[in-house]
């Protein structure tokens, strides 16, 4: 990516505006449905805060804690979902700018591979379950121009990667036609639909 945007600069804007999206959040929005089947607002937000500590350690090439569970998120906020989240923010903040942190490899949810494309795969998600909540939330997700772009270019190399090891993470690309947004182009990526709206029903947990 030609002139591309310092990482910890996108890591610092995308961390930001998670934080404050999750500020807007009320409590009894935490039960409603999400653009990821089967999770609710408030297992988004535990799934972001849980990765957001993993990969804390991973810039500190600290061993996986397998007490952070993405697939069945446990309840880290305890009441103060944006509390929790800054904290976590900024551990990965500061981990990420540790000395030789963006050098030779780290690890990943997929394995080794290189620091910069695991700091870029933290930036990728955060930015996604941002838009999550978002669409959940009837809010904007604040996401500009400059953060969509720098995510669907890592996006366009990291979702293909992912799915060849995991082929459940992610559905099959999401086609649009016509002008498409930057910001719907990277959700289409992932297999999310980009028009997404919760549906007036019962959202209920299996």
């Amino acid at each position: 990516m030609a002139n591309s945007p310092d990482p910890l600069r996108m890591l610092d804007l995308s961390q930001s505006r998670s934080a404050a999206v999750i500020s807007t959040v009320t409590e009894n929005q935490m039960s409603l449905p999400t653009p990821c089947d089967l999770w609710d607002v408030k297992d988004i937000i535990n799934k972001l805060i849980a990765s957001t500590r993993l990969f804390a350690g991973f810039g500190l090439r600290q061993p996986a804690d397998p007490s952070l569970d993405l697939i069945n998120p446990k309840d880290l906020f305890e009441g103060d979902p944006t509390g929790a989240y800054l904290a976590a923010a900024k551990e990965c903040r500061d981990a990420w700018r540790c000395p030789g942190a963006l050098d030779g490899l780290a690890t990943s949810t997929i394995g080794e591979a290189k620091a910069k494309a695991v700091l870029n795969a933290r930036i990728f998600d955060t930015t996604i379950l941002t838009w999550d909540i978002s669409q959940a939330c009837g809010i904007h997700h604040l996401i500009d121009e400059e953060q969509a772009s720098y995510v669907l270019y890592v996006a366009e190399r990291l979702v293909p990667a992912v799915r060849s090891q995991s082929p459940e993470r992610y559905k099959d690309q999401v086609l649009q036609e016509g002008e498409v947004s930057t910001v719907n182009k990277l959700i289409g990526i992932t297999g999310r639909d980009p028009t997404w709206k919760a549906k007036l029903t019962e959202f209920k947990k299996s």
